[in-house]
Formats: structure tokens, sequence, C-alpha cells
């Protein structure tokens, strides 16, 4: 069982690297008081092979109860997000926030230091301290990536086909238009049929610019999903449509599921082939 607890001070990233461990199989839950932690590993905890918590600097009051229950749950580790103060401020003031704890007119550096303070007693304890100062989301990501023991999550690939009819799949990364390829609709025979069906299949398959499309595109996907999974997305949806998402989306999603490079995760998903 892998346990962790992320804190840190406010504006260093702890909300963005629970998403992160979420994408890697965490449960996670996000400010879950101290006072409910004890119960938490002790029962909730027992359900899932990995949870992470995020511990809130507005739980201030009962940081040295938790020190205490850090004790009594082993193996747990502890992962610190920091940064500089000027990082803080700038990301505050970016984000049109303001430190949890800031006091009336107080500046965002004064508040920025008293947290700091204040979290010293944790930050103690951490077994990991990551400094996010100059690092970018990804590379956060990454650095988790290296630090945590069976954290290694491929890229997943979402192969989405689908019907125009029924609109375009909100999640798509990228859409690709199938409908200049011959309808099988229109053949009385292939109607009723899907593009599983191999007799739908071979005839979208026989258009002339069929393979070289299907060429053009799994080139295309080559050289660029390399650089998206390197901007830290844990996943990237490829969606096929056609008129009605039954005859030549599906036939040419799974096709192109075939070029994916074999790293990578592929899941194929036909939306709208039983529409």
């Amino acid at each position: 069982m892998s346990r962790i607890i992320v804190a840190g001070l406010s504006g260093a990233g702890r909300t963005l690297t629970l998403k992160f461990l979420q994408d890697m199989g965490y449960f996670t839950v996000d400010n879950l008081p101290v006072t409910l932690m004890d119960a938490f590993f002790r029962k909730e905890a027992l359900n899932y092979k990995k949870c992470a918590l995020g511990l809130d600097i507005r739980e201030k009051e009962n940081f040295e109860k938790f020190v205490e229950i850090t004790k009594n749950f082993q193996p747990l580790e502890i992962i610190f997000l920091d940064c500089s103060t000027e990082t803080a401020r700038r990301r505050f003031i970016e984000n049109k926030r303001k430190p949890p704890l800031a006091k009336g007119s107080q500046s965002i550096s004064v508040a920025v230091e008293d947290e700091r303070r204040l979290l010293r007693p944790i930050r103690a304890i951490a077994d990991l301290v990551i400094d996010t100062s100059g690092l970018t989301p990804w590379q956060l990501k990454k650095t988790l990536f290296k630090r945590i023991k069976g954290a290694d999550v491929p890229f997943q690939i979402d192969i989405l086909s689908f019907g125009y009819k029924y609109g375009i799949p909100q999640e798509s990364d990228m859409v690709f238009d199938a409908r200049f390829l011959p309808n099988p609709n229109y053949i009385g025979s292939m109607a009723h049929l899907s593009g599983k069906s191999k007799k739908v299949a071979a005839y979208v398959r026989k258009s002339p610019v069929y393979k070289k499309t299907m060429s053009v595109l799994a080139a295309f996907l080559g050289k660029t999903l390399p650089l998206y999974e390197k901007t830290g997305k844990s996943y990237f949806t490829v969606s096929v449509g056609c008129t009605g998402g039954r005859h030549r989306s599906v036939v040419f999603a799974e096709d192109l599921k075939k070029f994916i490079p074999r790293k990578y995760a592929v899941r194929i998903v036909h939306r709208d082939i039983k529409k």
C-alpha cells in the first residue's frame, strides 16, 4: 500500500501535485481535516492500494496532532511543496487570489512568510521537499514520476469514433473528418451493418485515397504525440467522425489504432456505433 500526504506553501503547487498523483492512479482527497485522518487511514484507506491526502494550511491548529498521526501509519510518505516568496507572490497575482491566511490589507509577501513559519514543523518531517520556483507543471510532474515508486504511467491515447449528427466529442484533442470516404449507408446490403463488419471495412478501404490518408495521419501523429506527451498531458483523444458514426469512422478508427506506437496505451471507443 502506498500512502502519501501532500503539504506545502500556498501557491507552491499542492493542488496540482494531487491532480498529478490522481493521474498516477492514486485515490486523492484534498483538505481532509486532520481530526479525520486517523479514521481515514484505519478504515477507508484499506480500500485503496494507493491514496494521497492534501494538508491545508488552515489546519494549523492541528499540526501537532498531524505529526503524531504520521508516526502511527507506516509506510507513509510526506511530500512538501515549497517555492520562493517572490514566486508565490507572482502566482497569487496571476490567479487574482490572496494567501488563505492573509489578514486585511496585509501584503501577499508578508502573508506567505507568516505561512512559511507555521509550516516549518511539517517541512521538517517531510520525506521529499520539492522547490517549484523554477519548475513548469510538466517538470513538476516529471519530478514526481521519478521520485515516486510505481508512478510510471503510460501516455494514454484514446481513439474515438463518432457521428457528426450527434455532435463532436467535447473531450477531443484532435478531430479528423472521414466523411470524404464512400458511405456504406447508401448500399442496401450494408446500411444495417457497422464498421466492424468485414464487408463494410473492405468497401471503405477500397477508396483510392484511403491508404494515403491513413499513412499521412499516422505519420503526423507519430511526430506530434511525443510532443504532446512532453507538455505533461496524461492522455490524448483523437476523434474520427463521419455522418452517423457507424460505418466510415469506425473502420478508420480501428485501422488508425494499428499505427499508434506500441509504447503508448491505446483505447478505442465507438461512441455512436449502436445509434
